[in-house]
């Protein structure tokens, strides 16, 4: 029940038109995803668990180029909204 929530939530945030909102959803939407792989298995198999880990690690650093990438777009269009910035080009 608490992992379909988590997945709604993340889908109505990468639908959203603002760009914080976007990255947000996909940074749950991959914490849910690891949730989900690690309560389908036993807890005494270690290979999910490092690959969860290791997706952890993977989903912080796009994380980080995204919000790099979000604060310079902010700074040249002065705008969040992701349909302002396809009018733009």
């Amino acid at each position: 029940m608490i992992l379909s929530l988590i997945f709604a939530a993340s889908i109505w945030l990468i639908l959203s038109r603002e760009w914080l909102r976007v990255i947000m959803g996909l940074s749950l939407l991959g914490h849910a995803t690891n949730l989900f792989i690690l309560s389908s298995g036993p807890y005494s198999d270690m290979l999910p668990q490092a690959l969860i880990l290791t997706a952890i690690v993977i989903g912080l650093a796009i994380q980080t180029v995204l919000l790099v990438f979000a604060y310079f777009a902010r700074q040249t269009e002065h705008s969040d909204d992701l349909d302002d910035m396809k009018e733009a080009e």
